[in-house]
């Protein structure tokens, strides 16, 4: 089973010859190639706020299921950053997955039927989350628990590595700022409704998230149209579109 140190050595030779993806793409590829065949992986860069942006993704399905997350407002990579512990639900069918039935259901319409979401923290300091979906209701054996919190660890130098490469700036390394600047419109549009409908940011964005989730359409779409003045939504939520 390889550590921390072979796989960020692995994550480097891949960045040698597949240049136009990220350090944190790259590590959920490899990750999900480790655990194949039924695996799909993601790494979800967080903060106090909540689910802020996808880092990477070992492909398009597990994207749309972290940003699935950020649109319910539950699941269980939120969870795993909430609790800064690891969360483990072997079979999505199950009455384990009561704190988010909503995302059970939508994980389970796509073929996902266990979940390992693990938070990327660096002692009380939480960072995000590191979140692996199965195809199949099984628990990991002992040396698969062990390589997935090996890929978390590896994944939380990422962060530090491509941060610290930002010193003494202060800024966001362009991989982790480009996707963060991408749901900061989610965030405009949160305010912008928290004044002209005259309510808290809490409940700004969850009417734009039941917005979403009723006309099946992503979030960020769902902001764009609030800030171009395509879409108001109201305390109400009457049909003013």
């Amino acid at each position: 089973m390889r550590g921390i140190d072979q796989i960020l050595a692995a994550i480097g030779a891949l960045a040698q010859s597949e240049k136009r993806r990220s350090l944190p793409e790259l590590l959920c590829v490899d990750c999900a190639r480790a655990l194949h065949p039924t695996t799909t992986v993601a790494m979800t860069l967080m903060n106090e706020a909540g689910h802020q942006a996808v880092l990477g993704a070992s492909d398009p399905l597990a994207s749309r299921l972290e940003e699935l997350q950020f649109e319910l407002g539950e699941g269980p990579s939120l969870e795993a950053f909430r609790s800064n512990l690891a969360v483990a639900h072997h079979d999505l069918g199950g009455p384990l997955t009561s704190r988010w039935p909503t995302f059970a259901l939508g994980a389970r319409a796509v073929g996902i039927e266990a979940i390992i979401a693990l938070p990327l923290s660096v002692g009380e300091i939480r960072l995000g989350s590191l979140c692996m979906y199965r195809s199949t209701p099984r628990q990991l054996d002992e040396a698969q628990r062990e390589m997935v919190q090996a890929y978390a660890g590896a994944a939380v130098v990422v962060l530090l590595h491509l941060q610290d490469q930002m010193w003494p700036s202060g800024a966001l390394h362009p991989d982790l700022g480009t996707t963060v600047a991408y749901q900061a419109v989610v965030h405009q549009a949160t305010g912008f409704v928290s004044v002209t409908a005259s309510i808290g940011m809490t409940e700004a964005l969850l009417l734009m998230r039941a917005r979403a989730f009723a006309s099946e359409r992503p979030l960020r779409d769902i902001a764009q149209d609030v800030l171009s003045g395509r879409l108001r939504i109201h305390r109400e939520e009457s049909e003013d579109d």
